[in-house]
């Protein structure tokens, strides 16, 4: 029974925590791939500090792909 102690039971706890955090980061994978889709748009589209009806089309459509992300992930559950 030395084997059940509390230092041990902490280190059980962390291992199922990061088992959890691994699944939950695989599952918002698309979510944040789509985040960084609309921040690297956005930050092309400002360089020059104006935003062209082209470009604001194109951020919308990025929005657009986000919130799609966001429907696939709700509707999984």
């Amino acid at each position: 029974m030395e084997w059940l102690s509390l230092s041990n039971a902490a280190y059980l706890f962390a291992i199922i925590v990061g088992g959890l955090m691994s699944l939950a980061a695989v599952k918002y994978r698309p979510l944040l791939k789509e985040i960084k889709e609309v921040a690297e748009k956005y930050n092309e589209a400002m360089k020059d500090g104006k935003l062209s009806k082209a470009e604001q089309q194109s951020l919308a459509k990025e929005c657009m792909d986000v919130i799609s992300a966001v429907c696939k992930l709700v509707w999984r559950w």
